[in-house]
C-alpha cells in the first residue's frame, strides 16, 4: 500500500472514528454538567395503535449520584423516593408504602439512567442522534426495560423523552420548567411514613 494510501486510510478511520463517537460526546456533554435537576413532567401513555391509554402529572427531583423524587400528582397520588440505598414507593390512596432495594430496582424512574454515570451511556447503548438536540438511545443488553427512548433538549436542558417499551407501548413525558443544578437539600430524598400507612418491606 503506497503512503498515500496508508495516509488516506488513516484520516477515514479517524473521520469514521470522530463520527461515531460525536452523538455519544455531545449526549455527554450535555448532561455532564448536569449534577442535579427539578422539573414538572406530564405522561401520555400510547398503545401499539397509537391511542392514549394512560395520562398523569407530577414533579421530579434529581441529584447525583443516584438521588431521585419523582412525585405524581394526578390522576392517583403515588410518591417514589430513593437515598440511593433504600427505595419507597409510597401510594397515597392504598395507604401503603413498599421499601426496596435501590441497587435492585435502578430503572424504576424511566429517566434514572440519564443521572448515573454519563460516562457508562456509551458502553450501555446504541446513541444515534438526529438535528441538534435529540438522541436516539437502544440498550446493548437484550433484558433492558425497554426498547429504546428518544430524548430531546432545548436550550441544554431535557424538554421530552419517548420510551418505547417491549408491549410496543409508548410513554411520552413531556418537561416543563426545568431547572438544571438546583440547590436540592439531601432530606429530599428520604422518605418517613406516615402515621397508620402501612408499610411492607422487601429488603
Amino acid at each position: 500500500m503506497s503512503r498515500l494510501n496508508i495516509l488516506i486510510t488513516a484520516v477515514f478511520v479517524t473521520a469514521c472514528g470522530s463520527l461515531f463517537a460525536e452523538p455519544a460526546a455531545d449526549l455527554q456533554a450535555l448532561l455532564q454538567p448536569v449534577a442535579a435537576i427539578k422539573a414538572n413532567f406530564k405522561q401520555t401513555v400510547y398503545n401499539e395503535r397509537q391511542k392514549v391509554i394512560q395520562t398523569a402529572s407530577g414533579n421530579l427531583e434529581f441529584k447525583r449520584p443516584n438521588l431521585f423524587r419523582w412525585q405524581v400528582e394526578l390522576p392517583d397520588a403515588n410518591l417514589v423516593v430513593t437515598d440511593g440505598n433504600k427505595l419507597w414507593n409510597y401510594d397515597v390512596e392504598l395507604e401503603q408504602v413498599t421499601v426496596q432495594d435501590f441497587t435492585a430496582n435502578k430503572q424504576v424512574s424511566p429517566v434514572s439512567f440519564l443521572f448515573d454515570d454519563v460516562k457508562k451511556l456509551k458502553q450501555d447503548f446504541i446513541i444515534i442522534k438526529s438535528g441538534n438536540n435529540n438522541f436516539k438511545l437502544t440498550p446493548r443488553k437484550e433484558n433492558s426495560n425497554f426498547v429504546n427512548v428518544e430524548i430531546t433538549f432545548k436550550a441544554n436542558k431535557i424538554s421530552a423523552l419517548r420510551l418505547l417499551d417491549h408491549l410496543n407501548q409508548t410513554s411520552v413525558f413531556d418537561f416543563k420548567q426545568v431547572q438544571n443544578n438546583p440547590k436540592l437539600a439531601n432530606t429530599r430524598f428520604t422518605f418517613v411514613p406516615p402515621a397508620g400507612v402501612d408499610v411492607i418491606s422487601e429488603l
